[in-house]
C-alpha cells in the first residue's frame, strides 16, 4: 500500500472511532405522558439494562418548556457525566401552577407524583439519590415538591424562585434543601414582587425560615465566603436535614456550575 494511501486508511478509522465514540455518548431522549400531561427523560446511551439511576428532576422557568431543557447541552452533558436520569417535566402553556400564583390548571404536585411514579415504574432508580432542582417559576416549583410532597425525594437545590404568598404556615416533612438566590435579581427579588393585582410572589428570608422551623434549625447558622457567592449552613437541625441559604450579587441566571455544586452537597449529605 502506498503511503498516501495508507494515511488515508488510517484517517478513516480514526474518523470512525471518533463517530463511534460521539454515537455512544449521545443522551437517549424519550418524552412519556401521565395523567396531567407530560415529561422528558433524558439519559446517556447504552446504559446497562439493570444500572440503578440517580435521579435529578428539573422544572424549568417560566417561558420555558421542557424542551428548552431539553436542548440546554451543558446540562445534558453534566448528567450524562454523572450518570444520572435527567427528569424534566412539561409545564402547561409554558408555566406552573404555583401555590398561590395566577394559573390554577393543574394540580402540579399530583402531577408530579404522577411523574415520579411513572419513572419508577419504567427505570431503575435509586431512591436515596433522587434530587430535585428547578429555575425561577420552576425553583418555586422546587419549594412547593418540597413542602408539600417531600418525603419522596432526597434533596433540593432550586435557583432563584421560592414559595409564592400566602406562605404556608408549616410543610409535611423536613426536608434537605439549598436555595441560591441573586441580591440584584429584579425577576424574583428577594422580598418578591407583585404581579398583577391579586398574586406576590414570596419572600426568600422568610421561606427559608418557615424551613428553619419545619427541619428543627435552632442554631445560628454558620456563614461561609465561596469564590461567586456567600452561604449560611444551618447544620446542628434537630431533624438532621440540612438547610443552606447562598446568595450571590447577580441577578436572574442560573448557571450549570450551581447545579452541580448542587449535587455534589446532595451527594454528601
Amino acid at each position: 500500500m502506498k503511503p498516501v494511501e495508507t494515511i488515508v486508511v488510517i484517517g478513516l478509522l480514526l474518523l470512525g472511532l471518533v463517530f463511534a465514540t460521539l454515537s455512544q455518548a449521545a443522551p437517549v431522549v424519550e418524552t412519556r405522558n401521565v395523567v396531567g400531561g407530560r415529561y422528558v427523560t433524558v439519559m446517556p446511551e447504552n446504559m446497562p439494562v439493570n444500572t440503578s439511576l440517580p435521579v435529578l428532576f428539573y422544572y424549568h422557568g417560566y417561558g420555558q418548556s421542557a424542551q428548552t431543557v431539553r436542548n440546554n447541552k451543558s446540562l445534558l452533558r453534566l448528567a450524562s457525566e454523572r450518570g444520572i436520569l435527567l427528569v424534566i417535566p412539561d409545564g402547561l402553556n409554558r408555566s406552573w401552577s404555583n401555590v398561590g400564583a395566577p394559573s390554577e390548571k393543574r394540580d402540579e404536585i399530583e402531577f408530579t407524583q404522577n411523574v415520579l411514579h411513572d419513572v419508577r415504574k419504567n427505570w431503575k432508580t435509586q431512591e436515596s439519590r433522587t434530587w430535585v432542582t428547578g429555575f425561577s417559576q420552576g425553583g418555586s416549583m422546587a419549594w412547593d415538591v418540597a413542602c408539600y410532597l417531600g418525603e419522596e425525594f432526597s434533596a433540593f437545590f432550586p435557583i432563584a424562585g421560592s414559595f409564592w404568598r400566602p406562605h404556608p404556615v408549616t410543610c409535611e416533612s423536613p426536608v434537605n434543601i439549598r436555595h441560591i438566590h441573586g441580591l440584584s435579581d429584579r425577576v424574583v427579588p428577594m422580598k418578591g414582587r407583585a404581579i398583577g393585582a391579586r398574586w406576590h410572589q414570596g419572600d426568600v428570608r422568610q421561606g427559608v425560615a418557615i424551613w428553619e422551623g419545619v427541619n428543627g434549625c435552632e442554631a445560628l447558622p454558620v456563614e461561609i465566603s465561596l469564590e461567586d457567592m456567600d452561604c449560611k449552613i444551618w447544620n446542628k437541625c434537630r431533624s438532621g436535614k440540612a438547610l443552606e441559604l447562598c446568595l450571590h450579587n447577580g441577578g436572574h441566571n442560573v448557571r450549570t456550575e450551581w447545579i452541580a455544586r448542587g449535587i455534589d452537597w446532595a451527594e454528601s449529605l
